[in-house]
């Protein structure tokens, strides 16, 4: 069995990165990932603006200095000129600063003796109160790199730079099976020694999550020959073959003997609880990830390895995840002779300290263990842990990223 960290790189690295792009609206462009760096056209912003309601001055100016009020400027107006002289202009947030100005004092650090005049209340120095000209991003500077994903911050720095349609990397196609004659699609009617396929919608959702073409080839059947059959006609257009069970030892786990015969199996099984029967490799020169058959290790085996994988085959970076957080246990806690990731749910202390509570029943699969749940806390092989010891804690919302 692998460790968990190698088998993530050796999958990595017999990956190839997709190389073809397209040009999509940045309303459609949450979740991809840059195909080339972005350069600013501008300067952003294009002037210097005003960070707040108040007064654009000359600076230097101290205190107790009274001055005029020569005019107005709301944000979105056409830069205005300073009149020579002893004067200020009544400005707004984000308005450009008239020619001759150098300085914006908040209103509430002035007096108004009349409509027309205003006395400050601070010393104003050059550059106080304004965002100068450039800076946001220069022209020609660039402010995004290739392989970034994009969310709502990348997405608005786009906008605000000009953009309206972005070159993003084609999304990866994956087909996906499940696989057992017990199979049933949720709707249809149970008949004895039948289960319904939740797999099936782990992989769907989780797959919609992160932007990718979903080809859905329904349920393999526990029969060598159908397997074989299906898997080389997936594997024909597609970026990464996708399954989960099958891959085990048993006389019906048949999908990682058909990949053998087909193509070739890298790794088989991981150092890992839930999901050590883990299999990937090829069918041709299509990558194959196989994943456990119970639920529970499906879904953590899905975020470990096709999560990195899907990422790598977009060009982004594979190892992007949030360093773990380090929080107490409620309970003791004897691990096995695997590192295990158990189902926990944060919890707020009366100290006010916030600590781990594991689900009851870390059987593989309870799937009512990972909707309870918020996170996985690591458990290394081989400890036995007391009430009040730390682990590692990786809540999922830290997955979707």
């Amino acid at each position: 069995m692998q460790a968990i960290d190698c088998a993530q790189r050796q999958l990595i690295e017999q990956l190839t990165p997709i190389t073809e792009s397209e040009l999509v609206p940045l309303e459609t462009a949450v979740g991809r990932f840059l195909s080339e760096d972005v350069h600013a056209q501008q300067d952003v912003p294009a002037g210097d603006i005003s960070l707040f309601d108040g007064y654009a001055v000359r600076a230097p100016l101290a205190c107790g200095s009274s001055r005029q009020v020569a005019g107005v400027t709301y944000a979105g107006d056409a830069p205005a000129a300073l009149p020579e002289g002893d004067v200020v202009w009544r400005i707004f947030t984000g308005a450009p600063l008239p020619e001759g100005a150098n300085a914006v004092i908040a209103q509430e650090s002035v007096t108004r003796s009349d409509s027309h005049t205003v006395t400050l209340q601070e010393t104003m120095s050059p550059g106080a109160g304004v965002r100068p000209k450039g800076a946001d991003s220069r022209h020609g500077q660039r402010v995004l790199s290739a392989g970034t994903r994009l969310d709502a911050a990348e997405l608005g720095l786009l906008a605000s730079i000009g953009c309206a349609q972005v070159r993003v990397v084609r999304k990866p196609r994956v087909a996906i099976f499940t696989t057992g004659n017990e199979l049933v699609s949720p709707g249809k009617p149970l008949e004895p020694g039948k289960i319904y396929n939740s797999n099936h919608i782990i992989l769907v959702s989780a797959l919609t999550r992160l932007s990718v073409e979903i080809v859905d080839l329904g349920v393999l059947p526990d029969d060598a020959s159908s397997i074989r059959t299906a898997l080389l006609a997936a594997a024909k257009d597609v970026d990464l073959v996708l399954t989960s069970g099958g891959v085990s030892v048993g006389d019906a786990d048949l999908v990682r003997q058909v990949v053998s015969g087909i193509g070739k199996i890298d790794s088989w099984r991981v150092f890992l609880k839930p999901g050590k029967p883990l299999a990937f490799g090829r069918i041709g020169s299509v990558p194959f990830i196989g994943l456990p058959g119970n639920p529970v290790s499906t879904f953590v085996t899905f975020f470990l390895f096709v999560r990195p994988a899907l990422r790598a085959l977009a060009g982004g970076d594979p190892q992007i995840d949030l360093p773990p957080l380090s929080l107490p246990l409620t309970r003791d806690w004897v691990s096995g002779d695997r590192p295990e990731f158990i189902r926990v749910r944060r919890e707020r202390a009366a100290s006010g300290e916030t600590r781990l509570q594991p689900f009851e029943n870390q059987n593989s699969g309870l799937l009512s263990s990972i909707a309870w749940a918020d996170g996985v806390a690591l458990i290394p092989a081989g400890l036995r842990l007391s009430c009040g010891d730390r682990v590692d804690y990786f809540p999922f919302e830290g997955w979707y990223l």
